[in-house]
């Protein structure tokens, strides 16, 4: 249950991510530059998060009985 719950976040936290990405790009097209890259640094961010539950998700399925 607890594998579930950690692949959901993960799934969720990836979903973020593209969000921060599309709104990047739609900072640096309009030349808000410095917005632009807190953006892309803060999905970088929530990718290494998602992955990280994901790899503990695998991590508790293998241990599990």
């Amino acid at each position: 249950m607890k594998g579930l719950l950690f692949i959901m976040v993960s799934l969720a936290l990836l979903v973020a991510s593209i969000f921060f990405f599309h709104q990047s790009g739609t900072l640096l097209t309009e030349r808000n530059y410095l917005a632009g890259l807190l953006h892309i640094f803060v999905g970088f961010a929530t990718i290494r998060g998602g992955i990280e539950f994901a790899r503990l998700a695998v991590v508790m399925a293998d241990r599990s009985p």
